[in-house]
């Protein structure tokens, strides 16, 4: 089991708040309110890379766009508890969204007690045949999560204006997220108030997989070493970076992966854990980081 947290992207929504317990009925044992779970992939899910303007722009630095054409991710076990150790007691089925297509609505928990629940817990893992289409989601994909026993399955193109590469990525990870930060306010999971809705979003931050580097915050966008290990179709594959060692990256000529000043490049896992060092393994270290609460929230993710 391995654990690890990283950095999110910037990401903004409103909230309610006990405000230190000053509302009357939060968290008092005998009021209730409802809770309402979102799943997104933020914009770049469905606009791609770049995304956002300014300051807040989230690009390639070496130059490559890309569109995603799938983003399919598999959860289940929507929970909250307090620090006092009880449960809400919910009742979250599995479900799989694409999240291509939007931010759907994931579940819907009504007579929720009012209270702040200190601990947001959800799984990330394969589904089976049961697990409920929360968007249009096809039969045929979602088959072939299950027989693959793929938790997320994430496919698209990037292009340097040239040349395209359709990349295919299928992860069978099952992730423990708990111990979720609310991204909105900074504090310790979800507050539910008095006879009132709160909405709430399981995040995925797709930028992740194309880090350089989990050692500092200040990773950047790379594709060029994934289109050097592109077959003669121009299709890669999580086998496909395997041909990728983090100490001797190539580009797409075979020379030497080299930054803007001619320095090699080395990818840096920095906490996650490897089973190889090569650019397949350290994508699906990167992949089990993707997971957030309210856009900006860390979790605490265990790999089971």
């Amino acid at each position: 089991m391995t654990r690890a947290r990283r950095r999110t992207m910037t990401f903004l929504v409103t909230s309610l708040s006990c405000l230190g317990g000053l509302i009357t009925g939060c968290g008092d044992g005998s009021s209730t309110g409802e809770v309402r779970v979102d799943l997104s992939g933020e914009d770049a899910a469905v606009q791609g890379y770049p995304v956002g303007s300014g300051d807040n722009e989230i690009a390639f630095v070496d130059g490559f766009t890309l569109q995603f054409d799938k983003v399919l991710v598999s959860l289940e076990n929507f929970e909250l508890a307090g620090s006092d150790g009880s449960g809400a007691n919910l009742a979250a089925d599995a479900v799989v969204a694409d999240l291509h297509l939007g931010e759907p609505e994931a579940w819907v928990f009504e007579g929720v007690p009012s209270r702040r629940w200190n601990d947001v817990r959800y799984v990330v893992t394969p589904p089976t045949i049961n697990s409920r289409a929360v968007n249009a989601v096809t039969d045929q994909d979602l088959q072939a999560m299950v027989d693959g026993g793929y938790s997320l399955w994430i496919m698209g193109t990037a292009s340097d204006g040239v040349d395209e590469y359709a990349f295919d990525l299928r992860f069978d990870s099952r992730v423990v997220a708990d111990a979720c930060v609310n991204g909105i306010d900074e504090t310790d999971g979800l507050v539910v108030p008095n006879n009132a809705v709160v909405r709430a979003q399981v995040t995925i931050h797709l930028d992740h997989l194309f880090f350089d580097t989990f050692a500092t915050d200040d990773g950047l966008l790379r594709f060029e070493p994934w289109a050097a290990v592109a077959g003669d179709d121009g299709r890669i594959t999580l086998e496909d970076l395997e041909l990728q060692s983090l100490s001797d990256l190539r580009d797409r000529s075979g020379g030497p992966l080299l930054d803007g000043e001619g320095s090699p490049i080395v990818y840096d896992p920095g906490p996650l854990s490897l089973a190889a060092n090569n650019l397949r393994e350290y994508v699906i270290a990167a992949a089990t980081t993707t997971n957030h609460f309210n856009g900006e929230g860390h979790c605490d993710y265990m790999v089971e």
